[in-house]
């Protein structure tokens, strides 16, 4: 029970993690000797808590006039009327290239509906988790056989 708590939190630990994230937290997580469900299961919940981190705490962050500027600075209406028409495919699509941190700050400091932002980039991470269990399940049978 106790290598089980130690490599879900490895696994979680690795998903929270920026540049490491799910790509590194599912294959790290099975090489440990986690099942595929619990391998995906505390990579995908290590990868969303920044989500939830950064969507709860955004107001703090802003506060900084500093950061504020900078946020300012990095506007453009042509793309917030992008991600308000396409915010959704933007978050399923970009969240495993940029990570979800770049993901989940870009997709606030443009304002986009907290509840879309929220589901889409669970979907996002929990769909590219699912495809990286996949492949390397394929992969290992392909090697096994």
């Amino acid at each position: 029970m106790r290598e089980y708590i130690a490599n879900a939190f490895a696994a979680w630990f690795i998903g929270f993690f920026p540049y490491f994230e799910i790509y590194v937290a599912v294959p790290a997580a099975i090489a440990m000797g986690l099942d595929y469900f619990s391998a995906v299961t505390w990579s995908v919940f290590g990868n969303y808590t920044p989500v939830i981190l950064i969507h709860f705490l955004y107001e703090q962050i802003i506060k900084n006039e500093r950061i504020n500027r900078w946020f300012a600075k990095l506007t453009s209406e042509k793309f917030k009327k992008m991600v308000d028409k396409y915010g959704s495919w933007f978050v399923l699509i970009v969240t495993p290239w940029t990570g979800v941190w770049v993901m989940t700050v870009t997709m606030k400091v443009f304002k986009m509906d907290d509840k879309k932002l929220l589901l889409y980039s669970f979907i996002s991470i929990t769909a590219y988790a699912v495809i990286i269990a996949v492949l390397i399940a394929i992969g290992i049978e392909v090697f096994i056989d």
